[in-house]
């Protein structure tokens, strides 16, 4: 199995290491062999396609081949040497490989705000379990756009049904219906507990539109309820209204007061349930913690929550925006449970990296709400939905979903194995996975020789939690070069330092 390796030595690295392209599953095909070669025409459109489309799809492909093209000689003239081939090793002075890189981080310090912070790498195209930046060098991407990417980078389908779109209706507000919105509204519906969908931007958009449907839901009956209950560690997103009901005080702090009427209890802590009481207008839980350190609820919990919020008139509410949509091997992270909620969000990896948001919900919730409650400018436009069809597809495929749980499982026992010697657990459900750690140092030094090594992860938790989270398209040799990378990663970062 070829493995790419790229050695980036922060902040100026002096080697590459150029692997062959992955093989790939489904209907992905392989790329170029050798790194920095021009990025694949634009999946060839269908024989009803116009040739007006069709020139659009080759003038980028052209584009960005002629792009790849002059950066490629650029970096040619300045070392003086050819490209490598594939899996030969490129040696070039370390002012030289990082060139792109340096003059990228200063253009961003000019013109971008520092909310980020300073981003060692500046990726400038994907393929399928890869990245590449803008230096040639080859990453194995394990964050997926942090759950987002969930067919991989450049999927060729995807690429088709975006292009046919974008060359076709892009936006028209929601002024007028658009057959592509109506069609995934539908399909979420169906394969859900839900009546109804509506569709918003992001995760945190979903948020903010479930809580004010949840305060009209209580108005409507006669007795308006304000407060809101949420669990330690939970993350629910960073606007206002999302921002109250998420955990870590240090997204909030800066930014206070925010909404005064949230409050939180322990996570998969049945016996605090009663707290929630019959001024509780809405109960927010994530079926998986994803940020709050990639913790699954148990079955006990969700069905003692079920019945306390249904006790005293209180709404359950979904947050599925990173576990849902066959992120756990299931299509949505309730069906773990068997618990059905009233209110369920979703974002992340509905439109295969475009971004949307959804809210779905039962008729009683549907019922109460009218027009010119909420809207939304952008919210279910054509393009995105039509993205969100050819995605939902793909996920809702039982063999697709059965993908997942068999790499998951690979993932975590490889992980296990390099873990449980070292005194780290490992928790998880499908691709999304926690290697879990005594505290952030070791966890930090771990990712960071995996940046080094090629590889790509997350964190999660208090930092300490290393947050794996493929694309769910991940395959068997993918999984085996990771596990292979993240070994290598965690001898550098923890064994070394023992000696």
């Amino acid at each position: 199995m070829d493995i790419a390796a790229v050695i980036a030595l922060p902040p100026a690295p002096a080697f590459a290491v150029a692997g062959s392209s992955p093989a790939r599953i489904g209907s992905l095909q392989r790329g170029p062999s050798v790194v920095g070669a021009a990025t694949p025409p634009v999946a060839s459109a269908s024989s009803g396609t116009s040739s007006a489309l069709a020139a659009f799809g080759l003038g980028l492909a052209s584009a960005s081949a002629a792009a790849s093209a002059r950066r490629q000689a650029r970096r040619g003239a300045a070392t003086g040497q050819r490209r490598p081939r594939a899996g030969a090793v490129a040696v070039a002075a370390a002012t030289d490989v990082a060139t792109e890189t340096v003059k990228w981080q200063a253009a961003a310090e000019t013109s971008l705000l520092n909310n980020y912070g300073k981003r060692s790498l500046t990726m400038e195209r994907g393929e399928g379990h890869y990245l590449f930046d803008v230096d040639g060098r080859k990453f194995l991407d394990f964050t997926a756009g942090i759950a987002v990417n969930c067919l991989g980078h450049s999927d060729p389908g995807w690429v088709e049904v975006v292009a046919k779109h974008a060359g076709t209706l892009c936006h028209t507000s929601n002024l007028f219906l658009n057959k592509e919105q109506i069609t995934l509204g539908e399909k979420l519906v169906k394969c859900s507990f839900a009546d109804k969908a509506f569709f918003c931007n992001s995760g945190t958009e979903a948020s903010e539109a479930a809580i004010k449907f949840s305060r009209k839901f209580h108005m409507m009956s006669g007795k308006p309820r304000t407060n809101f209950v949420c669990f330690d560690n939970a993350f629910h997103g960073r606007t206002m209204g999302a921002l109250a009901l998420t955990y870590k005080e240090a997204y909030k702090t800066p930014f206070q007061p925010t909404m005064p009427s949230s409050s939180f209890l322990p996570f998969n802590d049945a016996a605090a349930l009663g707290a929630i009481d019959d001024t509780v207008c809405a109960v927010f839980v994530e079926p998986m913690q994803g940020e709050g350190g990639v913790i699954p609820a148990t079955n006990a919990f969700m069905e003692a929550l079920r019945k306390r919020c249904d006790e005293v008139g209180a709404l359950l509410v979904f947050d599925e925006v990173q576990c849902g949509l066959g992120r756990t091997g299931k299509l949505f992270g309730y069906q773990m449970s068997g618990v059905l909620p009233d209110i369920m969000t979703l974002a992340k990896p509905l439109a295969g990296g475009l971004p949307i948001g959804a809210v779905l919900m039962t008729e009683r919730i549907a019922e109460c709400i009218v027009p010119g409650d909420h809207g939304s400018t952008f919210a279910g436009a054509p393009l995105v939905c039509a993205a969100g069809n050819y995605t939902f597809d793909r996920i809702s495929n039982p063999a697709f979903l059965a993908n997942v749980c068999e790499m998951g499982e690979r993932i975590r026992a490889g992980l296990r194995r390099l873990g449980e010697p070292r005194g780290l657990t490992v928790r998880g459900e499908g691709l999304l996975c926690g290697l879990v750690f005594e505290d952030a140092a070791p966890c930090g030094a771990v990712q960071k020789a995996a940046q080094e090594m090629g590889l790509l992860v997350l964190t999660a938790g208090k930092g300490n939690v290393l947050r794996i989270a493929p694309a769910l398209t991940v395959g068997p040799k993918e999984v085996d070069e990771f596990l292979d990378l993240l070994e290598k990663s965690m001898v550098h970062a923890l064994d070394a330092t023992k000696e």
